[in-house]
């Protein structure tokens, strides 16, 4: 531990006081640093500054398997039990309630903690090194005015030249001098010191840190008569109960009583000398994490209790003092995991995220409606035919049956089940369509398997964009979409096919998706066009979706690709892709040149039924 000054001795002691205190609030366990910040909060200090704290007072704490203890624990089962008593309190440095202390003793000697609590005052007030207040708090002897380390019998009390011996004696044998006190003797000599209170009016009086000793010279010395080889009517332990009870002072470790508004200059100078050590602090070499059933209990009890979804890598940095610099970090997560997952009573969101059932939103169980294909109205030709016919694929040009496996034509409920590519790319092209970009959403159809990790079926994903900008998403698999982007695609001008790369990271929940600037020419809709596409959704429902194709080919006088007309086709009405190819490929109005993949609208064949060809692949 680095050298300190006698004020920063005296900040830093009041800082480790309540720190063992810590140790103390319960059954006497090995805590991690989290433990004791969680039981400390009050002082601020993070799961990193504590350990530093403790790493630089190796005379007061121990390091064990990456738990804590107080370094008074560790002396042999024989101790004596007052030895131990008077090892803890001198650790501490205050007094310490005996219930604390009897927990310590029940673990130490195996035996209930209810019989030391029972026989602990007994022992405290025999003990020559103890002392105990009303309220059952242990403190050392040390701390107070003792005149019976004096022999009264040689003094002739009744000549004043022998008390005044006896004085002198006495302040000596209590290491002060008469210089020392003289100046507080004048100044509590109207006070009545038969009651303890007296003590807390002198230090009022004096406005100033004083030793406890001082104070208890002066009750001792203004309540010599009778003589004291008789009786004492002094009680140093009532002086001393008063002002620590009081609520005004604090007990430093230089055996001084302070203002209590010193705890405040002690914690800002000890925060400040922590942050140095903080940065002076090597590389730890750890052990893989161990938890015991009671700490996953107490994790799992917190996160149950807690809103949100929680990262095990930021309880295992917040709890552990495992950061993702650490050599075991990877298999301490992975311990972390595990034990969350194997207890139940959360969900697991997948990699490292866990949280309750009603975390989740609602929204992102559900399949939007907008995705559910209407039932198509059943308008019929001359000869009582319906013009919305399904042919087999095979009746579709070459090109077509291509095209329509084109995961832009493919969205929710209408996609192809592609294979595992044997090797998964780094980054995914993905073109946003209506009514994606509105709901906030991303089909999976354009995404490849394994890309996204399979499990859990809902899961939560962090999308970064090129702002750096991180979107927690919602992952789907069973309804196949991702949900979360409403404020991102909200601030796109583009209306339809905007280009976006979704890309891995080192980490496996965390993607980049970037947006190039980019729109594909296919899937682009002006926003004049768009306002005509809505026009022409209102008449939908009298129209068939051979009518439909008509009329969005009217306003592509030069043709226009299967992609073009599929997803304009798909803002007036929902249509599966085997529909749109089905009557682009079955009537004989719709041309497909050879060699090209652009869909003409011949206008003087508008009318005439199916082609024989077509007739032949007719379904159903």
């Amino acid at each position: 531990m680095t050298p300190t000054s006698t004020a920063l001795r005296l900040d830093l002691d009041y800082l480790a006081r309540e720190v063992l205190q810590a140790f103390l609030q319960a059954d006497p366990l090995p805590l991690r640093a989290n433990e004791i910040r969680e039981r400390v909060a009050h002082l601020g200090l993070s799961s990193a500054e504590i350990r530093a704290l403790l790493l630089n007072m190796p005379d007061r704490f121990i390091q064990e398997e990456r738990r804590w203890q107080p370094l008074y624990r560790k002396v042999a089962r024989t101790t004596p039990v007052l030895a131990m008593i008077e090892r803890i309190v001198r650790a501490v440095g205050a007094p310490v309630s005996h219930t604390a202390i009897a927990r310590e003793l029940g673990e130490r000697y195996r035996r209930s903690y209810e019989y030391f609590e029972t026989i602990l005052p007994q022992l405290a007030r025999a003990s020559e090194t103890l002392f105990i207040t009303r309220d059952h708090h242990i403190g050392l002897r040390e701390w107070l005015f003792l005149p019976e380390w004096i022999d009264p019998i040689p003094y002739e009390w009744e000549r004043p030249e022998e008390r005044e011996r006896a004085v002198h004696d006495a302040l000596f044998y209590n290491d002060l001098t008469w210089d020392e006190v003289a100046p507080y003797v004048a100044l509590g000599r109207d006070l009545d010191w038969t009651r303890p209170e007296a003590a807390v009016e002198l230090l009022q009086r004096a406005g100033e840190p004083l030793p406890n000793r001082i104070l208890g010279f002066l009750g001792w010395y203004f309540t010599l008569d009778p003589d004291p080889r008789w009786v004492y009517p002094y009680d140093n332990v009532a002086l001393y109960e008063a002002v620590l009870n009081s609520g005004a002072y604090v007990w430093g470790s230089d055996g001084k009583w302070y203002p209590v508004a010193a705890v405040e200059q002690w914690l800002t100078s000890a925060r400040a000398q922590v942050q140095e050590w903080l940065q002076a602090l090597p590389a730890e070499e750890t052990q893989p994490l161990e938890l015991r059933p009671d700490e996953v209990d107490q994790i799992v009890n917190q996160l149950l209790q807690a809103k949100g979804i929680a990262r095990a890598s930021r309880l295992l940095e917040e709890m552990f003092e495992v950061s993702p610099q650490s050599r075991t970090f990877r298999e301490d997560l992975d311990t972390l995991i595990n034990a969350l997952w194997s207890d139940g009573r959360l969900v697991w969101f997948g990699h490292d995220r866990f949280g309750r059932e009603e975390d989740v939103p609602e929204y992102v169980r559900t399949l939007p409606s907008v995705f559910e294909f209407p039932e198509l109205p059943d308008i019929r030709n001359e000869e009582g035919e319906p013009y919305d016919i399904l042919i087999d694929p095979e009746g579709y040009p070459r090109s077509l049956r291509e095209e329509i496996k084109d995961v832009r034509a493919q969205d929710v409920l209408d996609e192809e089940m592609a294979a595992r590519p044997e090797q998964l790319p780094d980054g995914v092209r993905i073109v946003l369509r209506q009514p994606h970009k509105d709901l906030g959403t991303i089909p999976l159809c354009q995404i490849p398997l394994g890309f996204l990790p399979d499990e859990p079926p809902l899961q939560q994903l962090t999308f970064i964009d090129e702002n750096n900008q991180a979107y927690e998403v919602w992952l789907n698999h069973e309804t196949r979409l991702i949900y979360g982007l409403f404020d991102k695609f909200a601030e796109l001008e583009p209306i339809s096919g905007a280009i976006f790369l979704l890309e891995r990271t080192e980490q496996p929940d965390v993607y980049r998706f970037r947006y190039t600037g980019e729109v594909d020419p296919l899937l682009a809709i002006s926003p004049a066009r768009y306002e005509r596409l809505l026009n022409l959704q209102a008449k939908a429902d009298t129209m068939s979706t051979y009518h439909l194709l008509i009329e969005l080919m009217r306003d592509h006088p030069r043709g226009a690709d299967f992609l073009t007309l599929h997803n304009e086709l798909n803002i007036v009405r929902r249509t599966r892709r085997e529909q749109t190819a089905s009557i682009l490929s079955a009537y004989p109005c719709f041309e497909l040149h050879r060699g090209s993949p652009v869909w003409h609208l011949k206008e003087d064949e508008i009318g005439k039924p199916i082609t024989k060809k077509a007739r032949s692949y007719l379904l159903g």
